[in-house]
Formats: structure tokens, C-alpha cells, sequence
């Protein structure tokens, strides 16, 4: 009997801890919407900027994003996931798969597609690349695509030119965090 009053109370404090970390997720990844300080304990603070330190939060970066300004879409759903979302769009995909490369007589130069297929490439500075080379006003879509989730023009410019990303903006704080519940989870 003493056991099964432990069990059902282990089990009711483990729920409770999933539900409130539920919780300070979704909070947190609505558009600039920050957590109060007291959303988190010390401990959980400590264990949550530790874990986001190895994805490029510097200690700065975590008190401002989660406790002061909050997060931009962009920064909510990843890089990774922005540019998916913008290649899956119907008019940018159908403009990549029909670009053919030509030679100065008009000659085409390589397979119909390749240009999509190349966009979708993890190596730096190419999905920007394939962008340009396609023109039909492609970096204009991408500059409105990219604003409306809460980035400057000048820094899309920036970083989508050098493709120079921290972990955290790749992947996205929802994903992150979800990867830290998961692992919080099994050391439990």
C-alpha cells in the first residue's frame, strides 16, 4: 500500500513537471512573448542555459530571448525550417525546377531541376546562391519571406550571404526545447 501511494505520487509530480514545461514552451515560442522570471526555477534556469550554451546561447542571448524580449518566428522555427518552408512555396519551387542554365548563344547548360535540388543543399552560402542565379525576383520574395517572421533586411542579406549560423537558429528553440523536455524525460 505505502509503495503504491509513493508511485501514484511520483507519477502525479512527474505529470505535473511535464504539463509546466509544456506550458513554458508554449509561452515562449509565441512571437516575443518572454517567460516572468519566476516561470523557472534556479535549478531548471541553470540546466536550461547549460544545454542551449552547447547550440550558441551565450548567457547574454538566453536572459534576453527568454526572459526579456522573447523570440522572432524565425529564431521559433529554425533556419533549417524557413528555408524548407520557402522552397516549398509553389511559385519559388516552380521557378528552381524549370531554371536551365544557358551559354552566351542560348545553348542550355545542364538538366532542368538541378537548381532546386542544389537549394536544398546543407553547404554554405548555396541555398542564397541558387537564389540569385535564378533571379525572377527571388531574393525580393525571400527578403518579404523572411520578414514577416521577424528579420531585417540587412541582416538577411548578411547572413543568408554567409550562411553563418548558430546551432539554435538552424534547428529553432521549439525544437530545442522539445529536445531538452525529451532528455530531462530520460534522466528522470
Amino acid at each position: 500500500m505505502f509503495i503504491s501511494i509513493l508511485i501514484f505520487k511520483f507519477a502525479t509530480n512527474l505529470r505535473n513537471l511535464i504539463e509546466m514545461t509544456k506550458e513554458i514552451i508554449e509561452k515562449v515560442t509565441q512571437q516575443n512573448n518572454s517567460l516572468d522570471v519566476n516561470d523557472l526555477n534556479a535549478e531548471e534556469k541553470k540546466n536550461l542555459a547549460e544545454f542551449l550554451s552547447a547550440k550558441g546561447f551565450t548567457d547574454s542571448t538566453f536572459y534576453l530571448r527568454f526572459f526579456q524580449k522573447g523570440f522572432d518566428t524565425w529564431e521559433i522555427l529554425g533556419i533549417n525550417n524557413c528555408k524548407s518552408q520557402f522552397l516549398g512555396m509553389p511559385d519559388i519551387g516552380k521557378v528552381l525546377l524549370e531554371y536551365v542554365e544557358r551559354d552566351a548563344l542560348g545553348n542550355e547548360i545542364g538538366d532542368k531541376g538541378y537548381l532546386y535540388t542544389l537549394a536544398q543543399s546543407d553547404k554554405p552560402g548555396v541555398f542564397y546562391a541558387c537564389l540569385k542565379q535564378a533571379a525572377n525576383g527571388l531574393c525580393m520574395k525571400l527578403y518579404s519571406f523572411m520578414e514577416e517572421r521577424g528579420m531585417s533586411r540587412t541582416t538577411i542579406i548578411k547572413r543568408f550571404s554567409s550562411d553563418d549560423w548558430k546551432e539554435w537558429e538552424k534547428v529553432g528553440i521549439k525544437a530545442l526545447l522539445e529536445e531538452f523536455i525529451k532528455g530531462k524525460k530520460v534522466k528522470e
